[in-house]
């Protein structure tokens, strides 16, 4: 087991009268630390259900330090259930959408195809709209922190709430219940800047957008 990297899983430790402590596990170890801003660990195949689930949807979009790292099974729990409702809703809202067939992005009122045509109703979620997803709900539920006493910020980043809106219909706020998409690409969770695009991000901001019912 020398070789092995240590693997952290959730503990937790309930104080008399003073709520709940987390701390972090070393599994080879068995050495405890209660630091938590450390990228978190998703866990292999022999995890508990919601970490597997977890690890298949958010472990690649979560690269960074983030204080869940000693709340992982409630945390990929939450995730999970918003997860699940956020595609549930996106297929539906989908099936009664036009889409641009350059880009997979909804054809709203004052926002180009960039050349190509809408379409139907799709048969399917594109790719894009699960990837919009996948970023929006897991950096949610996953806040980057610099330190166990500093989160940057518990906001979405504007692009990517947007991407949630330009390719699945629905607003972040429509799956978490809160609106935490911030106006901003910087000082927050999940920034989708770096990722080449066919279509204008800013026109979709600055369009009036009617979320299909």
């Amino acid at each position: 087991l020398g070789g092995w990297l240590p693997v952290l899983v959730l503990a937790g430790l309930v104080g008399s009268g003073a709520g709940q402590t987390f701390f972090n596990t070393d599994l080879v170890t068995g050495a405890e630390t209660r630091a938590c801003c450390v990228t978190p660990e998703f866990g292999n195949d022999d995890s508990a259900p919601e970490l597997q689930e977890c690890r298949q949807w958010c472990r690649a979009f979560i690269p960074y330090s983030t204080l869940q790292s000693c709340k992982m099974n409630q945390t990929c729990s939450n995730a999970m259930t918003h997860m699940n409702d956020a595609i549930a809703l996106a297929e539906e809202r989908l099936s009664e959408s036009t889409v641009c067939s350059e880009n997979d992005q909804i054809c709203f009122p004052g926002v180009s195809c960039s050349g190509g045509q809408c379409q139907g109703p799709p048969n399917t979620m594109s790719v894009k709209c699960e990837l919009a997803l996948r970023r929006g709900v897991c950096g949610y539920h996953f806040p980057v922190c610099v330190s166990d006493q500093v989160t940057i910020s518990y906001e979405l980043c504007d692009e990517t709430c947007l991407e949630v809106v330009a390719f699945c219909n629905i607003t972040m706020g429509e799956v978490t219940g809160v609106d935490l998409c911030s106006d901003r690409n910087f000082g927050c969770t999940s920034d989708a800047g770096g990722a080449p695009r066919a279509f204008g991000l800013g026109c979709l901001a600055a369009a009036t957008l009617t979320v299909m019912a």
